[in-house]
């Protein structure tokens, strides 16, 4: 038996090498024929050596859109190179090609490719990463979110390479939370910021030992392409020349093939490729807007608004806004190009509010604008009517409209609809991008054509001063604020409220979520655990356009001049049980900014600075509330509005959001430690 291992090992490279055996090394007719040919090897069924040892194929069962590596799901390992297809047209050299039968179906309906996907050059750099093995590993001896460092360290188990500079990135592991008993469990690695665009990674685990002390086999498929066995599997032996070269890159920093139990690679996609459609929908909105927009309709002023002495006035219109998909209500999808490019179909009106605090009648001054970016299925004019005693505290007008896609305006309808048929929110992705562009008309209107509107003038003075338009988000508008940021150029600063970065890891771990879930998981739906944890990973290539990591990396000098620099600062609370504190972590890594010396908490890998601080920082306020569960996965609801809401009106945070707006300098305002006493 040793002597045929030896031999076929001794066959298995000749094999790879000459594409099918020669006349002197086959006398079987049916190796003969190389008309089968996979990448640059042939599909063997048999092969003869002169001694007659014969070496056979193994059988590995799968189809030819799954990625046969792993069993478990067709999915699976995600995210992989099984799904990336060469196109020399492209940035990336790739383009990304999962068929509609890889997809999860709805019990509702079956699933069909989708076609935000198709048009990527890679996988999303917010991805998630995740695979199953034969048995559950014990990953006590892997980096844990406590102990980060370990993952670099040269005898640690498990691995993110980037392959194009042979860089060692840390990370770390966890198995999910989210589990069903008749599904294999699903392993995460957790990269610690947004991945690089435009780059080719590789995953990989070595010498696993399950829970009962043995050795965690790996799947047939990999261990033929570790062992450079001959399968009969198309999909396996075309996948066999790229593992080689990350078998070579793996084994040039001590990750050896013979002990890897599980490895994969992928890249990501392009800049171009991710922010093609929202440039584009931006720069031929901008041209249609002009320098000053096109024009704006007040409906209706309110004096004193809700009687309180805060408020001046209250005045709600519409902007006249660039449409680029089908209708104004969802579900609908972008109106393209042959070529898929967004393309502009008419004209519609979006609403606006803007609030004129009393303090600025009072002392007969202009008061600075604001935009207010509202919460998970708010509106604009809930925000700004909310914020009127913090706008007539600090001495601002405050404008606001919808971030439709994640609005009241229909979306809760058209997301719960798309959780039976993911297709679907494909469209809501596409509508959040028009959001964007919602914004952008508000801004450059209200700055130009509508900036000397008689509703804003009090004794003849004009009391919003639109020369200097800031920013300021909570939760979902702090997790828009990077995409604001950086495609309107008129607003350069930005306060980001409890928020954080990768929607797709925020998702599991929020309660949010709740709300949804018992659908999503539904007997109409997707009942498999393993196949929603698939299409919430899938979903970010889709939210990508206006996902925050795709923009932070640029916060200092811009892209090209298409992204333009600008200053933030994120004001975080710990444990915030709808915006996972570790998201708000990713957001500060992939952009760069310090963490402020006073924070409760330093994220591992941050510069610690000391206030005042000019350009962008984060700040980490601890309410002592209850600690949220650590893995993927929602905390109770009663924890739902404690540390998410309650920071918003704690006066040190307060006055440290509204110096930043006001005169871009981060301060101390917690005279020590951010610490308050939060109400439980």
């Amino acid at each position: 038996m040793s002597r045929q291992r030896t031999i076929a090992t001794l066959l298995v490279p000749l094999l790879l090498l000459s594409g099918c055996l020669s006349d002197e090394a086959s006398e079987d007719p049916e190796t003969e024929d190389c008309s089968a040919i996979i990448g640059d090897s042939c599909e063997i069924e048999d092969t003869t050596v002169d001694d007659g040892v014969l070496e056979q194929e193994i059988s590995i069962s799968g189809t030819s859109f799954c990625d046969n590596t792993n069993p478990d799901h067709c999915l699976l390992p995600f995210p992989s190179s099984a799904f990336l297809d060469s196109d020399s047209g492209t940035a990336t050299g790739y383009r990304l090609d999962i068929d509609g039968q890889a997809i999860p179906d709805s019990a509702s309906a079956p699933s069909e490719d989708f076609h935000m996907l198709d048009n990527k050059d890679g996988h999303s750099p917010s991805t998630q990463i995740f695979t199953t093995f034969s048995s559950l590993p014990d990953i006590s001896g892997l980096a844990s979110q406590d102990s980060i460092p370990s993952s670099a360290l040269p005898g640690h188990n498990s691995l993110i390479l980037n392959m194009d500079t042979g860089q060692i990135l840390e990370h770390w592991v966890e198995i999910s939370s989210r589990t069903q008993e008749d599904e294999q469990t699903l392993v995460h690695v957790r990269t610690l910021r947004g991945l690089d665009h435009n780059t080719q990674y590789a995953v990989a685990f070595r010498n696993l030992i399950d829970g009962d002390g043995e050795q965690v086999a790996p799947f047939p498929g990999f261990k033929a392409l570790r062992d450079g066995s001959v399968t009969d599997n198309q999909q396996i032996e075309s996948l066999r020349s790229s593992y080689e070269d990350m078998f070579s890159s793996l084994s040039e920093i001590g990750y050896e093939r013979k002990d890897l139990t599980s490895a994969w690679w992928f890249h990501t996609a392009s800049s171009q490729s991710i922010m093609g459609d929202i440039i584009s929908m931006r720069n031929n909105a901008t041209q249609l807007l002009g320098e000053n927009g096109i024009g704006c309709n007040v409906t209706s002023v309110t004096e004193n608004y809700a009687e309180d002495n805060t408020t001046l006035r209250r005045i709600s219109g519409t902007i006249t806004t660039p449409h680029y998909l089908q209708s104004t209500y969802p579900p609908t999808p972008m109106t393209r190009y042959e070529d898929g490019t967004p393309r502009f179909n008419f004209m519609t009106e979006v609403v606006f509010t803007v609030t004129i605090p009393q303090s600025a009648a009072d002392s007969s001054q202009p008061a600075p604008l604001v935009v207010l970016g509202h919460g998970f299925l708010g509106n604009g004019e809930g925000m700004v009517s909310g914020f009127r005693g913090w706008a007539n505290d600090s001495g601002v007008a405050t404008i606001g409209t919808d971030f439709k896609g994640w609005s009241s305006d229909g979306d809760f309808g058209a997301v719960t609809f798309g959780l039976m048929n993911v297709n679907y929110l494909q469209h809501q992705s596409e509508r959040l991008q028009q959001s964007v562009i919602n914004h952008l008309a508000m801004v450059t209107t209200i700055k130009g054509v509508c900036s000397d509107l008689p509703e804003f003038y009090h004794n003849g003075i004009n009391l919003v001063d639109t020369t200097d338009i800031d920013y300021m988000g909570v939760s979902l508008g702090g997790i828009r604020g990077p995409s604001m940021l950086s495609l309107i150029p008129e607003i350069d600063r930005g306060v980001l409220w409890v928020a954080g970065s990768s929607f797709s890891f925020i998702a599991e771990r929020s309660t949010q979520y709740t709300q949804f879930e018992e659908l999503f998981s539904s007997p109409l739906a997707y009942e498999s655990t393993m196949d929603r944890s698939i299409l919430l990973a899938l979903m970010q290539s889709m939210w990508d356009t206006t996902e925050p990591e795709t923009y932070l990396p640029f916060i200092d000098g811009g892209m090209d001049g298409e992204l333009h620099p600008y200053e933030i600062l994120y004001v975080v609370s710990i444990n915030d049980a709808q915006v996972t504190t570790l998201s708000a972590d990713r957001a500060s890594r992939t952009s760069g900014i310090p963490v402020l010396a006073n924070s409760t908490y330093h994220p591992y890998g941050l510069d610690v600075t000391e206030a005042p601080v000019s350009g962008s920082a984060i700040v980490y306020f601890d309410g002592r509330f209850p600690a949220v569960p650590s893995g993927n996965i929602q905390g109770p609801m009663e924890y739902h509005s404690l540390a998410h809401n309650q920071v918003l009106g704690y006066d040190p945070a307060v006055d440290l959001a509204t110096d930043f707006l006001l005169s871009g300098q981060i301060t101390d305002t917690c005279s020590g430690e951010c610490y308050f006493e939060g109400t439980w």
